[in-house]
């Protein structure tokens, strides 16, 4: 009577995973460095490969190669996702972070972007262009601020585009510092407010904007 075989789990037998050349190279070189075969070096890496990561496919710029190794069930993609993730991490910046950090990463980074889209949208509704020499006519006053003639804005408007302006032009704290465009602005300001206040006295204000002088 012979004895009953005893049942054990097999290991997956070695196979050839399909890649590029020059990644096939790369994954070599970096065993070599480390000083450990490949199999060792895929072990690791399928315990740190993040989910998600890209395959860098069958082949590269170098061509198409096989990487041989043995004792592994995941699939020749995973194989791959894994050591490119191995190769990616043997750079000298590269960093593991925590899921939530890398979530709360993206989330800055796309805070930043929608702030700098919001800033160019304001910038471009608050374009202001100087012309050359001192603001002295009505006409230029107004083309500055953004109104489309001198009839079409009170002192109210006048002041609030004014402290819209101001902060993106200021010479010393403005986004887009210029002394030259700030003193320009002031002297717009100056000469709109004027232009409302005589207007207004004088009852062509209303007249010029369809109304009847009280």
């Amino acid at each position: 009577m012979t004895a009953p075989e005893e049942s054990s789990s097999m290991p997956a037998p070695g196979r050839s995973v399909p890649c590029g050349a020059l990644f096939r190279a790369a994954v070599l070189e970096l065993a070599a460095m480390r000083g450990v075969g490949v199999q060792v070096l895929l072990t690791a890496a399928l315990l740190l490969a993040p989910e998600g990561a890209a395959d860098p496919g069958l082949r590269d710029s170098g061509g198409e190669a096989v990487l041989e190794v043995e004792g592994v069930e995941s699939c020749d993609a995973a194989i791959r996702r894994a050591l490119a993730a191995a190769l990616a991490l043997a750079d000298p910046g590269a960093r593991i972070l925590p899921a939530e950090d890398v979530r709360r990463l993206e989330a800055a980074v796309e805070t930043l972007g929608y702030r700098n889209k919001t800033l160019a949208h304001a910038l471009q509704r608050l374009s202001f262009q100087p012309l050359d020499g001192q603001i002295t006519e009505v006409r230029d006053a107004a083309q500055l601020f953004g109104f489309v003639n001198e009839w079409c804005f009170d002192e109210d408007q006048v002041r609030r585009r004014f402290r819209e302006l101001a902060p993106v032009y200021h010479p010393d704290t403005g986004i887009v510092a210029c002394r030259e465009r700030m003193g320009q602005l002031i002297d717009a300001r100056n000469l709109l407010v004027h232009h409302v206040r005589s207007v207004y006295s004088s009852g062509d204000w209303l007249a010029k904007r369809g109304g009847t002088p009280v």
